[in-house]
C-alpha cells in the first residue's frame, strides 16, 4: 500500500524521479529543502544566497511561483514589481489505497470531473488511478484500488470571497475524511475507514495561478523585462499557463534561448 501511494502521486512522482536520475547522470547536483534567501547580479553572472551559503552561476533560471520570482528578482529587475501576480489558490491531492473489490468494475471509468456548482462534493476531480494506469493495477492486484481526489479551484469572482479555508489550510485528517465521503458519493460505492489500507496528502501552493483581466499583457511585460537581463530566464505556470504540457513546452523553448545566449558570450 505504501509503495502504491508513493508511486502514484502520480505519474508525476515517477516523472520527478526519472528527471532526478537523468540530472544525476549528467553530473547535476540538486539541493532540496533549502530556502533561497537572495538573488543578486554580479558582473555578468549571479550570486545566490541559500541557507547561509553563497553560490555563483553564469546563468539563472527562476522556476518558482510568480510572487516568489518577483520578490527574489526585485532588486535586479525592478520592472517586475508592477506585474506581480496574486498568490493563487492552493491545491491538495488526497490519495487513497482501498481494498474494495466492487471497484474492479471501474464504475466511473478512469475518473470524473466535478462541476463547480455541485454542493454535495468538495473535490473538484477524482482519478481512479488503477483504472487509468495498467502498471499501477498490476502492482496492486485485483480488489485493491488507488483513488486520487483533487481539492482547490482557480479563483473567480464568486470563489474569491468565500470564507472557507483553502485546501492547503485543512489538516490531513480532515481532508482524509472528506476524500472518503467524496469518493463514496462519486463512485456510488460506500467506502469506510476499514476499507483503506493506505493514504497520503500532498499540497501544492500557488499551483493554479489566477489569470485575471490583462494577464496576457502582464506576461508580455515580464518577458520583456527578463529578456533585457543577460543570463536570466523565468519559467512556470504563472507565465506559461496551467498544465504540465504548457509549462514543459515553454520551459524548453526558454532554456534553448538562454543556452544560445550563453554560447554567444
Amino acid at each position: 500500500a505504501g509503495s502504491a501511494v508513493a508511486g502514484l502521486t502520480g505519474g508525476m512522482g515517477m516523472l520527478t524521479r526519472a528527471l532526478e536520475e537523468d540530472l544525476a547522470a549528467l553530473g547535476v547536483k540538486i539541493d532540496t529543502g533549502v530556502a533561497v534567501e537572495s538573488v543578486e547580479r554580479s558582473g555578468n553572472g549571479w550570486i545566490v544566497t541559500a541557507a547561509g551559503r553563497t553560490l555563483s552561476a553564469d546563468a539563472l533560471v527562476m522556476a518558482t511561483d510568480g510572487p516568489t520570482a518577483v520578490e527574489l528578482l526585485a532588486g535586479t529587475v525592478p520592472e517586475l514589481a508592477a506585474a506581480r501576480p496574486g498568490p493563487g489558490p492552493g491545491v491538495a491531492l488526497v490519495t487513497l489505497v482501498v481494498d474494495q473489490p466492487d471497484l474492479d468494475a471501474h464504475p466511473r471509468g478512469t475518473g470524473v470531473l466535478v462541476a463547480e456548482d455541485v454542493e454535495a462534493v468538495d473535490a473538484k476531480a477524482l482519478t481512479h488511478a488503477t483504472a487509468k494506469w495498467q502498471w499501477l493495477a498490476d502492482s496492486t492486484g485485483p480488489g485493491t484500488h488507488v483513488l486520487r481526489l483533487s481539492y482547490g479551484r482557480a479563483l473567480s469572482a464568486a470563489t474569491a470571497v468565500q470564507a472557507q479555508p483553502s485546501p492547503v489550510e485543512r489538516d490531513d485528517e480532515d481532508l482524509f475524511a472528506q476524500a472518503l465521503a467524496d469518493a463514496s458519493a462519486l463512485l456510488q460505492i460506500p467506502l469506510g475507514v476499514d476499507d483503506v489500507v493506505g493514504w497520503d496528502v500532498v499540497r501544492w501552493v500557488g499551483a493554479l495561478p489566477s489569470a485575471a483581466v490583462g494577464h496576457r499583457d502582464r506576461v508580455a511585460a515580464v518577458r520583456a523585462a527578463v529578456d533585457a537581463v543577460p543570463g536570466l530566464e523565468v519559467v512556470g505556470a504563472w507565465l506559461a499557463g496551467t498544465g504540465l504540457a504548457a509549462v514543459t513546452a515553454d520551459t524548453r523553448a526558454r532554456i534553448a534561448g538562454l543556452a544560445d545566449q550563453l554560447d554567444q558570450l
